[in-house]
């Protein structure tokens, strides 16, 4: 494991609209001025930039550009924006129970609701992120001097430092109201015990020595265990027991994974760049290519209550399998522009999320 020296040039040009403005650069003389101001309440959030929809109980939630987070009690017919005190676009959502919740996104931030969504708190940004992981590896160096990833990390975070809070994090996901884990650019990785209260560098418990972007998580079969889905065909097993994540080598493609689901009969179906899909039944000792038709970028997938699974392409492609993720198909669905998401909405609905912002389309049967 080497520390960086500058960012890849491939970095994620990799679908519109899901990452539109990640490499936007940021002036100097701002200082990051989203992590400080709040976001702008606006009639015109739900036809904004959408990043991910996603429903908790009968609450439905949209994430997006500049600090937009919306929430439905009307199965996505209305939505109500939140009040967020951040103006980063936020990428990812989770919610343990009705009322605890934590959204992430740019700028490393990472925000907290404890009223079911309608208002939020910042815990964690990119630059605690960069000075706390500093101090942290700094001190693992120090107590096992012969451990030779401390000082490459410890480099990660200097360059962290001098880079500022330019780094998103993809993806949360919660074990529980008190575990919570979020990933994201270059393999940031943090981990929190305590509900939020402290979070924890965790890039030493993940065996990812490239420090490629993280952008996935789905369960596995077995209780505590989950997997990571990520960039160069990036595939970690992560336990919740053993508090690590170990790499898959075995993965048949070295492309992009963005999007990951779990079948109802335990395997696991990824999607990513130029539209390949893969499945696995054994936690990724072996692997079959998806048959489906040609299309962009897979960017979404999700399992419906009965059980069909169903993808989205960047370009507004919606596929779906009624056999586990064996084969995809193309529906009749109305197309909505370049998309980033999809969730499942009340009756045979789904509820579209991309660059014109949240569409409610009938789903054939």
């Amino acid at each position: 494991m080497t520390p960086r020296a500058a960012p890849r040039a491939a970095i994620l040009v990799l679908f519109l609209p899901l990452w539109l403005s990640l490499w936007a650069p940021a002036r100097a003389e701002e200082e990051f001025d989203v992590l400080t101001q709040a976001a702008v309440p606006s009639h015109l959030a739900s036809s904004s930039l959408i990043y991910s929809i996603r429903r908790f109980g009968e609450r439905y939630f949209a994430v997006g550009i500049q600090g937009h987070i919306l929430y439905s009690d009307d199965g996505g017919d209305s939505w109500t924006q939140a009040a967020v005190p951040v103006r980063s676009s936020l990428l990812s959502i989770d919610f343990p129970t009705p009322e605890l919740g934590w959204a992430v996104g740019h700028e490393g931030v990472i925000l907290h609701s404890s009223d079911g969504g309608k208002t939020w708190v910042k815990q964690y940004d990119g630059l605690r992120y960069a000075q706390e992981g500093l101090a942290f590896y700094q001190q693992l160096a120090a107590q096992d001097p012969d451990n030779e990833l401390y000082p490459v990390l410890v480099e990660e975070m200097q360059l962290a430092i001098e880079q500022g809070a330019d780094k998103p994090f993809f993806k949360v996901k919660c074990q529980n109201e008190k575990r919570c884990n979020a990933v994201g650019a270059y393999g940031i990785s943090v981990v929190t015990f305590d509900g939020g209260e402290t979070w924890e560098n965790s890039m030493y418990r993940n065996e990812n020595d490239n420090f490629n972007h993280m952008f996935d998580y789905a369960p596995l079969p077995t209780p505590g265990r989950y997997f990571i889905a990520g960039e160069a065909g990036l595939f970690l097993i992560a336990d919740i027991n053993e508090r690590s994540a170990r790499r898959t080598y075995s993965v048949p493609w070295e492309g992009s994974f963005f999007s990951s689901a779990a079948t109802a009969d335990g395997a696991i179906v990824m999607g990513g760049l130029r539209g390949r899909m893969f499945r696995t039944a054994d936690e990724g000792d072996t692997w079959i290519v998806v048959e489906k038709p040609d299309t962009s970028s897979i960017v979404a997938i999700i399992r419906l209550r009965d059980h069909r699974l169903v993808a989205v392409g960047a370009a507004g492609e919606v596929l779906v399998s009624a056999d586990n993720g064996f084969t995809f198909t193309p529906t009749d669905v109305e197309r909505f522009g370049p998309l980033s998401s999809v969730a499942e909405g009340p009756g045979d609905t789904l509820l579209l999320g991309g660059l014109k912002g949240i569409k409610k389309v009938a789903l054939p049967r």
